[in-house]
């Protein structure tokens, strides 16, 4: 499940995902940023609905979110960010994931 944004973000920015070895995608929104705490908001290509909290740091331009799924996965990615968007990279279930907030 990855976590584009850049050190503060601004609510609805659009996150894309996918799972590296079952070709899942994701789709949703992030809110409040990444640095300092905030939240986001997925659905797959296959229906699941994921719900993640935010939170990084200014000082290293990387966040973290831990995601949780209704189909009982859960997993982190952590993010680099950037000024146009934070690229992460994490494990949901057990897949490789990766996902991109665009600004």
């Amino acid at each position: 499940m990855i976590v584009a944004i850049a050190l503060a973000g601004c609510a609805g920015e659009n996150v894309t995902g996918r799972a590296l070895a079952t070709g899942e995608t994701f789709t949703g929104s992030s809110s409040a940023g990444l640095i300092g705490g905030g939240s986001l908001s997925l659905a797959s290509s296959k229906g699941t609905k994921c719900e993640g909290r935010t939170m990084g740091s200014e000082q290293l331009g990387s966040s973290v979110a831990v995601i949780t799924c209704d189909d009982g996965r859960a997993g982190s990615a952590v993010f680099i960010d950037g000024p146009a968007q934070s690229v992460g990279r994490g494990v949901l279930g057990n897949d490789q994931v990766t996902l991109t907030i665009e600004k």
